[in-house]
């Protein structure tokens, strides 16, 4: 009973720290063009118009548009929405490897092991949040739920897993389509375990499930925009050199070299793993050595791309990339994720850790539909992709540590919290001097009145989306915001 209050009392601090931190984020560029008429206009219009000032914003993401301009006319809602989805993203990433403390504070760590631009792109910037964290948090919700189903027998009503996917196909493309695929495989799932297991798991949850999905990928594809749209912004096609060269030179760098802290977890932890459980001398030999090379390798490429290339930020494209080290850091991706795919085949070799082998499919599988896409590429795409790959990272330093022993494991769980907290107090601190730094710099009457650019950037800029580019803030917006009564925090019809 103690164990669970310790977590109750853990996961309402948690909440209460990302109301907290939704109101330090700083808006930037497309949170003010939702904010003002151009938004205001697609809500009225189905989301979709011919004026090519709205770009890439005319969609079937019904769901991510309308939340994106209630949280920048609603301080209230944004907090609730913030916090609510963010809990629940790492409950649910807490839940699938294992519950724990060790999984709990792996789940928390994506403020600190997540790279800078899932973070600055996701989690600080009200747009990309929006799209792209709710409909990957609902999806891990529904995995919970078929784990509690198969485990412990239990479902909830049956119209929760319709709205679960029916919500979560109403964000963005790839996991509406994702979607269907997940209602198709679990519904495959449970009569594969009724069959061989002679259990009696219901099948209305998941036919339910499939149900949301159909309907709202239906809804978003209905939508004008995906066929009566000329836009250049959007160039979707099937090129196998551009696609080829898209991997090369820009989707393969943020898939897997610049998540170099996940590379690094995962190599140590299958080094400690074969160190202690694999007794045959040439697979040991074999992964201890790969694991090594691997740890060597994005140790020194990701020191090599820092200190001699720049990444514009805008294109998120290496500036000037060197073309043979670009193919030659194309291959070791390869080369490390064939090397995940056998020592799990090694390490995970039971039917009760199918999971895994899962969420390394769909790692993969979410990264295909961006061979599509021939423009924009955005590292926002993978991050569904991403969070997969972290999973399958905490549960291989689960595995680890239970190689260790139980005094030695004690303490590395307190050291992972310990370091979570201090990560999380510096990152509340960088936030608060970021907002009181903003809230002076916006005072200027030059920004509010005659339209100029911000004269400073705020103290942490890569706490803020696009590194605080000073041109992507909206006087409009904030002559708005610094006179606020306290009615508007809960909604302000102001827009421009």
């Amino acid at each position: 009973m103690l164990f669970k209050k310790n977590y109750y009392f853990s996961f309402v601090m948690i909440y209460i720290y990302f109301i907290i931190m939704s109101f330090l984020i700083i808006p930037v560029g497309d949170d003010y063009f939702w904010w003002g008429n151009n938004g205001i206009y697609l809500l009225k219009h189905n989301f979709y118009g011919n004026n090519p000032v709205f770009g890439g914003s005319c969609n079937g993401r019904y769901l991510g548009n309308i939340f994106e301009i209630l949280i920048m006319h609603s301080s209230l809602f944004a907090a609730i929405v913030y916090a609510s989805t963010v809990t629940l993203f790492i409950w649910c990433i807490w839940n699938l490897t294992g519950k724990g403390k060790v999984s709990l504070g792996l789940s928390l760590a994506f403020l600190t092991i997540f790279q800078m631009e899932y973070i600055r792109s996701i989690f600080l910037w009200f747009s990309g949040f929006a799209n792209y964290l709710p409909p990957i948090t609902l999806l891990l919700f529904y995995f919970v739920l078929i784990k509690n189903h198969i485990k412990k027998k239990s479902m909830l009503p049956i119209p929760i897993y319709f709205l679960i996917s029916l919500a979560g196909g109403l964000f963005v493309e790839h996991m509406t389509i994702y979607q269907i695929f997940i209602g198709f495989f679990s519904i495959l799932l449970i009569h594969t375990i009724n069959k061989l297991k002679l259990y009696n798991l219901s099948l209305k949850p998941m036919y339910a499930y499939l149900l949301g999905a159909l309907m709202s990928a239906i809804i978003m594809f209905s939508n004008p925009s995906y066929h009566h749209n000329n836009s250049s912004y959007h160039k979707v096609a099937f090129s196998f050199v551009k696609s080829i060269h898209n991997f090369n030179f820009i989707t393969h760098f943020w898939i897997l070299t610049f998540n170099w802290q996940i590379i690094l977890l995962i190599s140590i932890s299958i080094l400690i793993i074969s160190w202690k459980n694999i007794s045959n001398k040439k697979i040991k030999l074999f992964l201890i050595s790969s694991s090594l090379l691997f740890i060597s390798y994005y140790s020194i490429v990701n020191i090599y791309i820092k200190y001699n290339y720049k990444i514009n930020e805008y294109t998120n494209q290496i500036i000037n990339v060197n073309k043979i080290f670009a193919y030659f850091d194309t291959v070791f991706g390869v080369l490390f994720f064939l090397f995940i795919l056998i020592s799990t085949f090694i390490i995970f070799n039971n039917i009760k850790f199918l999971d895994i082998y899962f969420y390394l499919f769909s790692f993969l599988a979410l990264i295909v539909p961006f061979f599509f896409i021939l423009s924009p590429i955005f590292i926002r795409e993978y991050f569904s992709s991403f969070v997969f790959l972290f999973i399958v990272s905490i549960l291989y330093f689960r595995k680890a540590i239970d190689t260790l022993s139980n005094e030695s494991s004690k303490i590395l769980e307190k050291a992972i919290l310990i370091l979570i907290f201090i990560t999380y107090s510096l990152t509340m601190f960088m936030m608060m001097a970021n907002y009181h730094s903003n809230i002076q710099r916006v005072n200027d009457s030059s920004f509010l009145s005659e339209s100029r650019p911000l004269k400073y950037k705020v103290p942490y800029n890569n706490y803020v989306f696009l590194n605080d580019t000073l041109n992507m803030q909206s006087s409009e917006y904030w002559n708005n915001k610094l006179s606020f009564k306290t009615s508007d925090y809960i909604f302000n019809s102001y827009y421009k």
